[in-house]
C-alpha cells in the first residue's frame, strides 16, 4: 500500500511539473524557408498548423505529398496552414522541390528531427489555433480522409 502511494505522489509531482508545449514556447529560429527568409511559427497563431516531418529519401514521405495537397484543397477556406519541414541540406530540398512542384510550403529544420520529439519519418504535428499539440501521426498517412478532414475543421473551429 506505501509502495502505491509513493508511486502516486510522484506521478502527481511529475504531472504537476510537465508544461503543454506551445507554437512559442519553442525556440523555431532555426526554421527557415528553402529561400533563406526567418520562419517563425508563432506568427501563425490562429490557424491550426499541419506540421510533415520528412526526408527526400524518405518513400512514404513522399508518397504523403498527394494526399496532403489535396487536403489542403479542402482547407482552402479555413484558418489552416500547412508546413513541409525537412533537416536535410538545403540543396536537396530545394532540387526535390524543383523535381516534384508540389504545391507546400517547404521549410528547413536546421537541427535534428528530435527538436520535435521525431524519431521517425514521416511525422506528423498538428497544433491547435493557440499553438499546442493536439495530436501527432506517424508513418504513411492518407491526409486526404473524411476522419483527418473532419478532425481538423472541428480543431479550426474551436
Amino acid at each position: 500500500m506505501r509502495l502505491v502511494f509513493v508511486h502516486l505522489l510522484f506521478l502527481t509531482i511529475l504531472g504537476c511539473s510537465v508544461k503543454e508545449k506551445k507554437v512559442n514556447d519553442r525556440d523555431y529560429s532555426v526554421l527557415t524557408k528553402i529561400n533563406g527568409e526567418e520562419f517563425k511559427l508563432e506568427s501563425y497563431e490562429g490557424n491550426v498548423i499541419i506540421l510533415n516531418i520528412w526526408a527526400t529519401w524518405c518513400k512514404p514521405c513522399i508518397a504523403e505529398f498527394e494526399s496532403l495537397e489535396k487536403a489542403k484543397m479542402k482547407f482552402k477556406n479555413k484558418k489552416v496552414k500547412i508546413f513541409a519541414v525537412s533537416n536535410e541540406d538545403i540543396s536537396l530540398i530545394k532540387d526535390f522541390v524543383k523535381k516534384r512542384k508540389f504545391n507546400l510550403e517547404f521549410i528547413k529544420l536546421h537541427g535534428d528531427l528530435s527538436y520535435f520529439n521525431a524519431y521517425s519519418l514521416p511525422t506528423t504535428l498538428v497544433y491547435d489555433k493557440s499553438g499546442i499539440e493536439t495530436f501527432r501521426l506517424t508513418g504513411g498517412v492518407d491526409f486526404n480522409t473524411n476522419n483527418f478532414i473532419n478532425k481538423i475543421i472541428e480543431i479550426e473551429k474551436l
